[in-house]
């Protein structure tokens, strides 16, 4: 998920301890439909791509999971093949439907204070990111390509495993997923200068 250098403008009040308040009083320049492909080509098959699905298809591959995909780098290849393929269905559905509806791809931080709040919000970012007006809108877009990749990825999984069952699970964790990385992307700073002592 691109995250925004900036702070953004966000729809909750701004607070006295706002972490960078003449960054987030800045207008935010919508993206074209060539930068959002840019951001589409990097999330999916950029180095942070490969990385992520290499790391999933290890740790299925020490849960052995699926076992009929079987031990070995013939087992792992699959693991890996798979991630990259729910990977790549999801995004591309995600990029075509947020340009339609001129969704914003990006990640904006709260300027909100406090654990929960900002927690909150990095959380509803996944089902209401801004559009290109700046406004909250239900995302569309991310939603489509979850189900998209859950529901398509049935056809290479086992028969016991390519449901409708199975492909609400996968569904929910591409989102989950999601919600994972803005959390990331809303805290990292803070801990990243809680480290360095700034």
């Amino acid at each position: 998920m691109p995250l925004h250098p900036a702070l953004s403008q966000d729809a909750d009040p701004p607070s006295p301890s706002e972490r960078n308040s003449a960054a987030a009083a800045r207008p935010v320049q919508p993206l074209t439909v060539e930068e959002k492909f840019k951001l589409y080509v990097e999330d999916t098959y950029g180095p942070g791509a490969w990385l992520a699905s290499a790391a999933a298809a290890g740790i299925r591959q020490g849960l052995n999971s699926p076992p009929e995909w079987e031990q070995g780098m013939k087992g792992y290849g699959r693991r890996f093949a798979s991630s990259m393929g729910e990977t790549a269905i999801k995004n591309s559905v995600q990029f075509g439907v947020g340009a339609a509806l001129r969704e914003d791809p990006r990640y904006f931080p709260s300027a909100r204070r406090g654990i929960l709040p900002r927690a909150w919000h990095a959380i509803t970012f996944t089902f209401a990111p801004r559009n290109d007006n700046g406004e909250r809108t239900f995302g569309a877009s991310r939603v489509a390509g979850a189900f998209s990749a859950g529901f398509v990825s049935n056809a290479w999984y086992p028969e016991r495993l390519s449901d409708t069952s199975h492909a609400m699970s996968r569904t929910g964790i591409a989102l989950g997923g999601d919600a994972a990385v803005h959390l990331f992307h809303e805290f990292w700073p803070d801990i990243r200068g809680a480290i360095l002592g700034r």
